[in-house]
């Protein structure tokens, strides 16, 4: 059973929430098909954050391990200014970054998401 863990603070309104969100849903696609004559099941559990963990929006976890260990040995998650949810709580908060191929994002590329999920199985 592969477990992935999408936490978010608001994918409505919040451009990196809602980035991430289609790069997990065209993952998860992606991953169904190729795993059609497997015996591999993914489970997918999302989770809105409370204001309280804002900085940690958006995340995702795979069997239970932060994305960003798992591909970049990174235990401290890293962020930057939040237009987005700065308008909708009404101050200043930092949201994630994440670093892919060299590369700064505010959301959570597919690439990373589907190198993360080789890493952790062996069935892909």
């Amino acid at each position: 059973m592969l477990k992935i863990e999408f936490l978010y603070y608001n994918k409505t309104v919040c451009k990196r929430c809602a980035s991430t969100d289609k790069s997990v849903k065209q993952t998860l696609k992606e991953l169904k098909a190729a795993m059609k004559n497997t015996k591999q099941a993914i489970e997918l559990k999302e989770t809105k954050l409370p204001e309280s963990k804002l900085n940690l929006s958006p995340s995702i976890l795979i069997n239970g391990k932060d994305i960003e260990i798992i591909l970049n040995k990174r235990k401290k998650p890293v962020s930057n200014h939040c237009k987005s949810c700065c308008k909708m709580v009404g101050h200043q908060v930092r949201c994630r970054t994440f670093v892919y191929r060299g590369r700064k994002y505010d959301h959570i590329p597919k690439g990373m998401i589907l190198e993360a999920i080789k890493k952790k199985s062996s069935k892909f």
